[in-house]
């Protein structure tokens, strides 16, 4: 059965025992959640969608010894077995006469799933965590060329498989420059929303109240990301996390702030230059690559600065530039043998040898 079919049916389901069924169908509903692990987390992802499971949307602050110890305490609860008969089981007319106690094993159940889904060996990559120190700057690139700059005594925790490149802000402030990889889109987790990068610069300020994303350059797409067991039941499941509710898509040069509780409170114009204050206000380089010095303009302007011939990239080069300031680094490497500049309307280029025109 594909996986639209299954979440209908639950729909299906959600609706018809909120209508307080006989116990035939009560069984039937029972019987179909044995079926698959995978309807189970369906049903609950539809309930979690109404509103109706925010107590199971504590489940990744709850123990797994304390529900498996809560499903063990109630005689209602159906175990979950593959290879268990579905049909329905005889009902005593005490049950008939108890559906609050039926509810209340029902839900239960559905928690003792969950635990069981949790409790499987998790298949996450461990995570690396960056911190700055209480003093300084602390510049990170990572496996996929995505480059990061953390405020004085800010950290991150990343995390990168075959399927996705996540990276956590714990606390702080950052400044990410993403490396392109189409396979694996990246996403930034920043306390329950989430910021999914559509190719871009952008900045990322964590404080207790709210959060605050600047776009420098690119797109950038703010969402409230899923419960956590949710995200990683259906993850196991079915190969898929679950979709975050979009809050505001930003671009180059726009703001946006949006409270803990997931809406968005305030949107606006970035000033670019006094967006991530807290960044160098120098850029010195010693024997560097050309490449890697224009990189570290673009935290700083909304026309970003690429290298695009192979052998200017990895030319070294050595000076000191003011970090706001990228038209006289434009102008430096413009004056170099053999470099040329191109302007174009999102980005300024770099490029080397005949045939490239000087702008």
């Amino acid at each position: 059965m594909n996986d639209r079919r299954i979440t209908e049916e639950a729909a299906g389901w959600y609706l018809d025992m909120r209508e307080n069924p006989g116990a035939p169908v009560r069984e039937q509903f029972l019987a179909w959640l044995r079926r698959s692990p995978q309807h189970v987390a369906e049903y609950l992802a539809i309930a979690r969608l109404h509103g109706d499971m925010r107590a199971v949307a504590a489940l990744d602050r709850a123990s797994l010894d304390e529900l498996r110890a809560l499903a063990a305490t109630e005689p209602s609860v159906v175990p979950l077995r593959r290879d268990q008969e579905t049909g329905p089981r005889e009902v005593s007319a005490r049950q008939r006469r108890r559906p609050g106690r039926w509810a209340a094993a029902a839900s239960v159940l559905l928690l003792a799933a969950m635990a069981w889904f949790l409790g499987r060996p998790s298949v996450d990559t461990p995570g690396i965590r960056y911190a700055a120190t209480a003093d300084g700057v602390r510049t990170v690139t990572l496996v996929d060329d995505t480059r990061i700059q953390l405020s004085p005594g800010s950290i991150v925790d990343v995390r990168f498989d075959g399927r996705s490149r996540r990276i956590e802000l714990v606390s702080g402030d950052a400044s990410f420059d993403v490396g392109r990889d189409a396979t694996r889109p990246l996403k930034v987790d920043v306390g329950g929303q989430r910021i999914e990068d559509i190719g871009t610069v952008f900045n990322v300020s964590r404080r207790a109240g709210d959060i605050e994303v600047s776009v420098i350059s690119g797109r950038v797409a703010i969402s409230n990301a899923p419960a956590p067991w949710l995200d990683r039941a259906r993850l196991r499941l079915t190969g898929r996390g679950w979709p975050a509710e979009r809050i505001a898509e930003i671009g180059g040069g726009e703001t946006a702030r949006v409270s803990t509780d997931g809406r968005l409170v305030g949107r606006g114009k970035a000033d670019v230059a006094t967006v991530a204050t807290w960044l160098p206000t120098e850029i010195h380089f010693h024997d560097t690559p050309v490449a890697d010095v224009a990189r570290r303009f673009n935290a700083y302007t909304a026309t970003p600065l690429s290298v695009d011939d192979p052998v200017l990239a990895e030319k070294r080069i050595s000076g000191a530039f003011h970090a706001r300031d990228p038209e006289a680094f434009v102008s430096y490497l413009g004056s170099l043998p053999d470099v040329h500049v191109v302007r174009e309307p999102k980005r300024i280029r770099f490029t080397s040898g005949r045939g490239s025109r000087r702008l």
